[in-house]
């Protein structure tokens, strides 16, 4: 089978509490991978170790199973930790396209990725740092990142620490299975927003 390609269009839905409406908004972002949070107790913000530097690249197993075993162990370590989405960014190399391919049929590739989202995340590394980025954590939520509900709102801020000499790149933050607790009607309820409709959380086989 031909390798999997570097960037897949996802199909996600955002799950908004503040506005029913925002809940229908649907989007098809360029997924290029996944990243993984961390927050030790007290930690002002969750912190992404990176493979690379120069294109904010996040450093994540190649395989589910060991991506599952790395979250698992920092569970065990009681160091809170979310699977994000990585997004394409300017700083990434540009995408082949079907008219490059010189006529050759493009490879049948995996069923898009399907999934409900609590909002867009800002991955960011200071002037300085090496080897790790921050994403803001969320006030009143200690297992949640940051997230904006709008990506106009994601990209304002990115142009803002940009035009200061940080580099950024987006993310989205999946619902995941773990983030559901059985309600008092025993069906399956979010335990971060339990009057919300989630349809789709994502399995972390499926952010690689």
């Amino acid at each position: 089978m031909p390798p999997r390609p570097s960037f897949i269009t996802a199909s996600v839905r955002l799950v908004s509490r503040s506005s029913p409406a925002a809940g229908e908004r649907r989007y098809r972002p360029l997924v290029c991978g996944s990243a993984v949070l961390r927050r030790p107790e007290r930690a002002a913000a969750w912190t992404v170790s990176l493979a690379c530097d120069r294109r904010l690249r996040p450093r994540v197993p190649c395989r589910s199973v060991d991506l599952e075993r790395l979250v698992a162990g920092l569970a065990r370590r009681e160091i809170a930790c979310r699977v994000a989405a990585t997004l394409a960014a300017p700083c990434d190399p540009p995408l082949v396209t079907a008219s490059q391919t010189d006529g050759v049929s493009p490879p049948r590739w995996p069923p898009r990725p399907c999934f409900d989202i609590y909002g867009w995340a800002l991955m960011y590394q200071p002037p300085g740092m090496r080897g790790r980025a921050l994403v803001d954590a969320a006030d009143g939520s200690f297992d949640l990142p940051a997230v904006f509900e709008l990506p106009l709102e994601l990209i304002d801020r990115a142009d803002f620490l940009e035009s200061r000499g940080y580099r950024t790149r987006p993310l989205l933050i999946p619902a995941q299975p773990a983030d559901f607790v059985p309600g008092p009607d025993g069906r399956p309820r979010n335990r971060f927003f339990p009057d919300a409709a989630f349809r789709h959380p994502a399995r972390l086989d499926g952010l690689l």
